[in-house]
């Protein structure tokens, strides 16, 4: 099938509601001469994301505080991430109806309102449930922002959309370190926790004042999107999506347990070596737009799907530090073009279902937050933590097999596509 990851966005295609775009094939030499540009909707949906993640990666650093506050348990302690997942499955669900209902612009306002309250929520809070109900509202309606940012980008950029969605997660990831360093940088100085939340809220305010008169292109109206089912290739690559969130968030969540309790570390110690893992992700997906110039999609997937097994099995298999952390640090440059990437996969055989196949996607990630890091848990709680990291070479080796299946489907609905068209 050929590779409309690799087309220039202006390569016109032949489209059909609810079946993978076709286009004509490029050489290397043509591929290379591409030019990603980045116009102002491109920077609003990267800025829009980055605020989505401070705030996502903040909620995470407060919970300790929260604790010692609300006198929380370990239990009601693991009720805030997964309500913040909840709210992601719920758009997941119903996003492209929310869209649909008040536009990207007001999804984009309604999203950021969330995310914005919730965080208010979260710092007033003086009982449990009113700390659960801030980061439930983070997830939703501040999911939205999920729904509408991957298709706006996809249309944007067509096929190119892998580079835009490497970026965009390149952003997020920045975001999440700044958040991390706000949080260690405020309590540090002797200010209140509750700073870093301000700080989120007062860089959301400006970013949308500065945006505020930017056209947002309108979603297709309903007769013209293809609504319909997703198809099957769809499915495979959300199964792919959903491994790779799984492998990612496992890891990244799991790491300083590993380096403390399986190498040995000081506490202190595990969480530095630990953030070499954001580190590498970090620098993984700044290098996506200038390996897709030499590479498809599809053969930098395979092969950061493949560096990822060596890394993980010094980050497992050897019980010393050093190899250890450098074990995490290429799991870490494996994994990070693996989302972005498949997302593109994903967005790209869902025709013009744009919003609905982000919708989903965003599903993926929420069902992978709540259950996978939990799984990985439980299994540690009966196996010991070194074997129940075994786990993930078990999904990076499903989300191979999830991939060969969605290309084998893709090229399927492809070739049905050109018999249809022949006749």
């Amino acid at each position: 099938m050929p590779n409309d990851d690799l087309l220039p966005v202006n390569v016109p295609a032949k489209t059909i509601p609810g079946e993978p775009v076709t286009a004509p094939a490029v050489t290397a030499a043509s591929r290379a001469r591409q030019a990603f540009r980045r116009d102002r909707i491109t920077w609003t949906c990267y800025l829009a994301l980055a605020l989505f993640t401070y705030f996502l990666s903040i909620q995470g650093n407060i919970i300790p505080f929260l604790r010692d506050e609300l006198a929380l348990s370990y239990r009601e302690v693991s009720l805030h991430p997964a309500a913040l997942a909840a709210g992601l499955i719920v758009c997941g669900l119903l996003g492209e109806r929310v869209v649909a209902w008040c536009g990207r612009r007001g999804a984009l306002a309604l999203g950021f309102a969330g995310i914005c309250g919730g965080a208010v929520l979260l710092s007033l809070a003086h009982t449990v449930t009113a700390s659960i109900a801030g980061c439930l509202l983070m997830g939703a309606p501040g999911g939205l922002i999920l729904v509408v940012v991957p298709a706006l980008l996809a249309e944007r950029h067509g096929a190119l959309r892998s580079v835009a969605f490497g970026e965009a997660n390149a952003a997020s990831y920045f975001a999440s370190l700044t958040a991390t360093v706000a949080m260690g940088s405020f309590t540090a100085i002797g200010l209140d926790w509750r700073y870093g939340l301000v700080l989120g809220i007062a860089l959301t305010a400006v970013a949308l004042a500065s945006h505020a008169g930017d056209p947002i292109p309108a979603a297709r109206p309903a007769g013209e999107s293809g609504v319909g089912r997703l198809p099957a290739a769809y499915w495979a690559y959300w199964a792919t999506l959903f491994c790779v969130i799984a492998l990612e968030f496992c890891t990244l969540l799991w790491s300083p347990e590993v380096l403390e309790r399986v190498q040995g570390l000081s506490r202190a110690s595990a969480a530095a070596m630990a953030a070499g893992f954001s580190a590498a992700m970090l620098i993984g997906r700044l290098f996506i737009a200038p390996l897709l110039r030499h590479v498809s999609a599809q053969r930098l997937f395979a092969a950061s799907l493949a560096l990822t097994l060596p890394g993980l099995a010094l980050y497992i298999g050897v019980r010393q530090p050093v190899p250890c952390v450098v074990g995490l640090v290429v799991v870490g440059l494996g994994t990070a073009p693996l989302y972005p990437l498949t997302l593109g996969f994903a967005i790209g055989v869902a025709g013009r279902q744009g919003e609905v196949a982000s919708a989903r996607a965003s599903l993926a990630s929420g069902l992978a937050i709540l259950i996978m890091p939990m799984a990985l848990g439980a299994l540690a709680d009966g196996l010991g933590l070194r074997l129940a990291c075994l786990f993930l070479p078990v999904l990076t080796a499903v989300a191979a097999l999830c991939f060969v299946a969605a290309r084998a489907l893709e090229r399927r609905a492809s070739n049905l596509t050109h018999r249809s068209g022949g006749h």
